[in-house]
């Protein structure tokens, strides 16, 4: 993904989740086969989920 900030200069927290042991299988199982951490992905997909809700949100007729 382009125009990441590097990781030692952004402010990061915690965030403690519980997934299906099946999908967290699946997405540790996706990373290695790209060379990624479990992190990055799900970073990633949280930063391309909000992308897309913006997208959508903008799509609305306004009054």
């Amino acid at each position: 993904m382009k125009n990441k900030v590097p990781p030692e200069k952004t402010e990061t927290k915690l965030l403690k989740i519980m997934l299906p042991e099946e999908l967290l299988e699946r997405v540790k199982s996706y990373c290695n086969e790209r060379d990624m951490t479990v992190k990055e992905f799900v970073t990633d997909a949280i930063i391309d989920k909000l992308k897309l809700a913006y997208k959508e949100r903008r799509k609305k007729p306004r009054l």
